[in-house]
């Protein structure tokens, strides 16, 4: 409790939200050797995890078939929390536009504003990457550095803004086959809102979509 505090004063926002991931996972429905080799859970995690939740009852949010970085996403641009501020140290929720603050060690000495061009950027370098972290593909032997010149070779060329659009159209250039762009875009892509069209084309993303309102009405 000592670090969300600890958090939260640094942010300097009046409240916070604890946001975990559900157990019914979405991606791992759809590619189910999505994170396949991952060390299984610390013995103790189930029962930590409870008496967390029992002490953060009133501040414990979660979806049971979305991951926490879906729901910090979703809830950092459905424009239902006045100021959000991201809070982790996970690189991937850089795809978010908005307030960012990374508690890695002493953490950052203050938030940190993406910009929605950044944001933008960043997702779609992920899409070239994939993560092997996660045993996302992506392109196979690119990473970070390849991925940015990539996007610099072909932008112009393309007209279109940093995206999913973007990415599809470099993997067609590098003859990539657009399986292998469906998968990386449908596991390595944050929740928001709105929701990025390119995922309605899969139908449990879409049953997942109707049970979340703050993507689905005007005010997402």
């Amino acid at each position: 409790m000592a670090k969300i505090y600890k958090i939260q004063r640094a942010c300097h926002a009046d409240e916070y939200k604890f946001i975990v991931s559900g157990r019914n996972n979405f991606r791992k429905v759809l590619h189910p050797d999505y994170k396949a080799g991952r060390p299984p859970k610390p013995k103790d995690y189930t029962c930590l995890s409870l008496a967390l939740q029992s002490s953060l009852i009133d501040k414990w949010y979660f979806h049971p078939q979305l991951e926490a970085d879906d729901l910090l996403g979703i809830i950092a641009t459905n424009r239902r929390v006045k100021n959000p501020i991201i809070c982790t140290i996970d690189k991937d929720l850089l795809q978010i536009e908005g307030w960012h603050y990374n508690f890695y060690g002493e953490g950052d000495a203050f938030p940190h504003y993406q910009s929605k061009e950044e944001a933008d950027y960043f997702w779609t370098q992920q899409l070239l990457t994939g993560d092997s972290t996660d045993n996302i593909q992506g392109i196979k032997g690119i990473g970070p550095v390849k991925a940015r010149k990539l996007i610099a070779q072909y932008k112009d060329g393309a007209g279109l803004p940093y995206g999913a659009e973007l990415a599809k159209y470099i993997y067609e250039k590098e003859e990539i086959d657009l399986a292998i762009y469906q998968k990386t875009l449908e596991l390595v892509t944050i929740w928001k809102a709105p929701m990025p069209t390119e995922l309605k084309q899969n139908e449990l993303i879409t049953e997942v979509i109707k049970t979340i309102g703050s993507l689905n009405d005007e005010e997402a």
